[in-house]
């Protein structure tokens, strides 16, 4: 084995991306939830996926470049799908988004489109990791990690605090 294939198959990486596919497989099953059943799951899940996606190590990173797999119609059904489950109860202000630093109030986000974007890095990876190839995986779970630190971590404990202040 390559040290990029004992690196990708080691119980670190994998357990990331088991986690991140329950993720994804959780948001593209929300509608057939009530809204406190997926609150529950997500109480649950979005602190697992916070944990494996810290407990990584550096990814090095690789030449190449993924075709993305996702679409906007995709994002938009996870999006929206969420949003519906989450009604009056989606929005929520948050003052640890970029935006903040141009204005004195805090912003307006919504817990359906925090998800969806955490959905759609974790998707493509959970895609391109189902292809079984090196590089292509080498790629995906730098870009990945490099996102988590840059934008998605962000959203997924902002979706997280949201939904830890609903009633249970």
């Amino acid at each position: 084995m390559q040290p990029e294939e004992n690196f990708l198959y080691s119980p670190t990486v994998l357990d990331f991306v088991r986690v991140g596919t329950e993720y994804c497989r959780c948001l593209e099953h929300c509608g057939e939830m009530d809204r406190a059943s997926f609150c529950h799951t997500m109480r649950a899940l979005l602190p697992m996926v916070y944990l494996k996606a810290t407990m990584m190590p550096e990814v090095q990173e690789t030449d190449g470049w993924n075709e993305p797999q996702l679409t906007e119609e995709d994002y938009e059904y996870i999006r929206q799908s969420v949003a519906r489950l989450m009604a009056e109860q989606d929005g929520f202000l948050d003052v640890f988004v970029e935006d903040f630093k141009y204005s004195e109030e805090p912003l307006l986000c919504t817990i359906s489109e925090n998800l969806a974007d955490v959905y759609q890095t974790l998707r493509e990876l959970a895609a391109v990791f189902s292809e079984a190839h090196t590089e292509a995986m080498m790629v995906a779970l730098y870009e990945t990690m490099e996102e988590f630190k840059l934008q998605w971590g962000q959203k997924l404990l902002g979706a997280l605090r949201a939904i830890h202040d609903l009633p249970a």
